[in-house]
């Protein structure tokens, strides 16, 4: 979550004064070179005692992250705010407005955002790789309602101008069905591929060999499609109707798939560490959908209550481990559980 005033200035190329001194980009033909350098900055926590004002504020990552990061900071935001809701899923600024805004004054305007470049975060250097070059889309949630509230509008478009300023991120303000139609595939993928992959426990390739998994994505992806369908904010939209009638979203699945092939699925990993899902922002967001637009999601119902029943098998084994601290080690296997010293692997007999 980064936070800042419009007395701080963001540079939009790399200079000596930048924060991001460590991030070095050169090109090379047609390659993208990065070169890391280390990051002497101290990580700081966004604490409650500092309660100097927010302008703009950009809440990115999981979907269930967002409302505690606003909670955090509630009392530093206002109406003359702008919050770019760049988050996993469908369905969080929803969930932020009844959670933390509900019944404030103080709520601040929001823009909603999400990108295709790949971002990695190096350990070793403390600092962010750029993993592909992709682009930026920004859109108002509630553009039919810009009039209501021109401060408001000020203050969201300031924040737009702010993004496009920095040009690595490739970014523009677009209308909200083309910018539903530039994050769909993805919310779309993990909605219908991922779950499966778990509760079948199978790696991405083996759904196409497997009848069962396919007709399960088919009836997923069917419901998800009746439901985006009737969506009246995207009403006549000719992006949406041409993405989601066709045959390209089946292509986009299929080739997505295909690619990732023997890798294990992300949701996987995250329910067998116990770690928070999304599938509220994704599955949930259209059960909700469907409901208010009267449009019955019985796969897509079942689908999120078997993960959520999975993920809460994973937690109470992941509790009913016992930690053990090994104290020694007998010396006939300190071969199998010690690393011995560099220079002493040239001298281990046989």
């Amino acid at each position: 979550m980064l936070g800042w005033n419009r007395g701080s200035s963001v540079s939009a190329s790399p200079s000596p004064s930048s924060r991001y001194r460590n991030i070095y980009k050169s090109r090379n033909g047609n390659q993208r070179k990065m070169k890391l350098e280390h990051m002497s900055v101290t990580p700081k926590a966004i604490t409650r005692g500092d309660n100097s004002h927010i302008d703009q504020l950009l809440v990115a990552g999981p979907g269930h992250e967002a409302v505690e990061a606003l909670q955090s900071v509630k009392h530093r935001v206002d109406r003359d705010t702008a919050v770019c809701l760049m988050t996993n899923g469908l369905g969080v600024l929803e969930e932020v407005r009844a959670r933390v805004f509900q019944g404030t004054e103080s709520s601040p305007s929001f823009v909603l955002g999400h990108m295709s470049h790949r971002l990695a975060f190096d350990r070793r250097t403390a600092s962010v790789r750029e993993l592909r070059y992709g682009m930026t889309q920004l859109t108002f949630p509630d553009s039919g309602r810009l009039g209501q509230d021109v401060e408001k509008t000020e203050s969201r478009i300031d924040f737009v101008r702010t993004i496009e300023g920095v040009k690595d991120l490739n970014s523009s303000l677009t209308p909200f069905d083309k910018w539903l139609r530039f994050k769909l595939p993805s919310v779309i993928l993990d909605s219908v591929v991922e779950p499966v992959c778990v509760l079948m426990e199978i790696p991405y390739a083996g759904l196409q060999r497997n009848p069962a998994a396919r007709r399960m994505m088919q009836r997923l992806l069917a419901e998800i499609v009746s439901v985006v369908d009737n969506m009246p904010e995207i009403e006549g939209s000719a992006a949406i109707r041409d993405f989601i009638r066709g045959n390209r979203i089946q292509q986009y699945i299929y080739s997505r798939i295909m690619a990732r092939r023997a890798a294990s699925s992300d949701l996987a990993r995250q329910i067998q560490n116990g770690l928070p899902t999304d599938i509220d922002y994704l599955n949930g967001f259209f059960i909700r959908r469907g409901h208010q637009l009267g449009i019955q999601t019985p796969t897509n119902l079942m689908i999120r209550d078997m993960i959520k029943a999975k993920h809460s098998l994973a937690i109470e084994r992941l509790n009913s481990y016992i930690p053990v601290e090994e104290t020694s080690v007998p010396s006939h296997l300190s071969f199998r559980y010690r690393t011995l010293p560099p220079n002493s692997r040239g001298n281990r007999l046989v």
